[in-house]
């Protein structure tokens, strides 16, 4: 199992569902994790688990396997690295994507290599080097253990998943929580967009969170529909609770990495219309993320600057808090694969109003749905829900109703169920 994100390094729902889908899988396959790094307060029962930052070089790797890697970083000629999160900017009211080239040295040894990967940002501007380095370490680390599939999630770890598969000729499975796709749109066919295009041609199966994602993965990268099998992410049981907020007024949640994809824009848009028609509500902006001085901003043009508080990122407990405080949830993505926090909102009680564009419209079947650019229909709908007692009270009731069956166990089964189709 190769992984990229994960806790505490996550940057939004990937780690999250990564950990999760492992934990379920571990009582059902002989299953070994592999992830750049990862706390060592954190275990997968009945599962190997190897972060490449977290590896004692002397006493994992042979001589031979460090000369061999230091071989490697030693033709690694200084390179330009990019980030796979654009970085956007407004000029006349037209959107210009811009991708900022920074020249980097590749690490000088191997020591340097593992420090790299134990402090660095996962997603920093070198990301591209360090899936390379990922790659080449796991084929050292394949080579020490036995195994029947190779399962990788996202992009990060898709160059690693086609090595080993071509040599050791192991079906490739692969996992799609995100695309290039959600993050920068149908019109950009940068180098990510081309490594998960070329990673979804060898694969033998793919596996995207919603068949919202499955769909773009057939049409807008020209996949055989045969060979994609959508698994909706399962959820953590959780005992909500209720905490009383420091003010009277009812509180709107947005939650999520503050980026273009996640629709922050149009959260601000609907606040905007929302306080016009019943001011005595606030809004919350939990995460970070490369829009978040663009939505201050607009925040105070829009002069509702007072009823908008920005969190920055939250830990789970949290999270978790936050929610116990909320009156709704909004999630106004422009692509979103699944939708978790959209599902944790349910679990406390709260109704969610979720972008059409969501592969959590497809087990939330009860909740307000609306395009994201429809910001009056969200507005419309917060007030309804916020002035109708009993459309609230139902609209939670439903919610609670439609994920009473999910659970990343039955996720975990429907990918085992996948295993056993293509195992030789």
């Amino acid at each position: 199992m190769l992984g990229w994100e994960f806790p505490p390094a996550i940057s939004g729902g990937l780690g999250i569902a990564f950990l999760s889908i492992c934990r379920a899988l571990a009582p059902k396959v002989d299953l070994t994790v592999i992830v750049p790094k990862h706390d060592k307060g954190i275990r997968i029962k009945g599962a190997g688990l190897i972060g490449i930052g977290n590896l004692d070089i002397e006493s994992f790797f042979e001589e031979k396997e460090i000369k061999g890697l230091e071989k490697v970083i030693k033709n690694k000629q200084i390179r330009i690295e990019l980030s796979p999160y654009p970085k956007y900017t407004s000029l006349q009211g037209v959107r210009k994507e811009t991708r900022v080239g920074v020249k980097q040295k590749p690490p000088g040894n191997v020591q340097q290599l593992h420090q790299r990967f134990r402090d660095s940002d996962l997603y920093g501007q070198n990301v591209v080097e360090m899936i390379r380095y990922y790659a080449e370490v796991i084929d050292i680390i394949a080579s020490k253990i036995s195994f029947d599939i190779i399962h990788a999630h996202d992009w990060m770890t898709f160059e690693a998943g086609i090595r080993l598969k071509k040599k050791y000729n192991k079906p490739l499975i692969l996992h799609i929580h995100s695309l290039n796709f959600d993050r920068i749109g149908p019109d950009k066919e940068g180098l990510f967009y081309q490594i998960e295009k070329n990673a979804f041609k060898v694969a033998d199966r793919i596996l995207p969170v919603s068949y919202y994602t499955g769909s773009i993965i057939s049409e807008h990268y020209g996949v055989n529909p045969a060979k994609i099998v959508p698994v909706h992410n399962g959820i953590d049981p959780v005992k909500p609770f209720k905490t009383k907020k420091r003010f009277p007024e009812k509180l709107i949640l947005f939650m999520g990495r503050i980026t273009l994809q996640k629709g922050p824009e149009y959260f601000l848009e609907t606040a905007s219309k929302v306080i016009e028609k019943y001011p005595n509500v606030r809004f919350a902006i939990a995460g970070t993320g490369d829009q978040l001085n663009k939505i201050i901003e607009e925040g105070a043009y829009k002069e509702i600057s007072h009823k908008i508080h920005f969190t920055g990122f939250l830990d789970r407990p949290k999270v978790h808090s936050l929610l116990s405080m909320a009156d709704i949830f909004c999630m106004p993505s422009v692509s979103e694969p699944f939708g978790l926090t959209a599902l944790e909102a349910v679990q406390f009680e709260i109704p969610v109003i979720i972008t059409k564009r969501s592969g959590a419209a497809e087990v939330l079947p009860s909740a307000f749905r609306a395009d994201f650019w429809d910001t009056d229909l969200m507005s419309k709908q917060i007030i309804d829900l916020l002035k109708d007692k009993t459309l609230y009270t139902r609209k939670v009731s439903e919610g609670k109703s439609d994920i009473k069956n999910l659970s990343w166990a039955t996720t975990a089964d429907k990918i085992v169920a996948e295993y056993r189709k293509i195992i030789p």
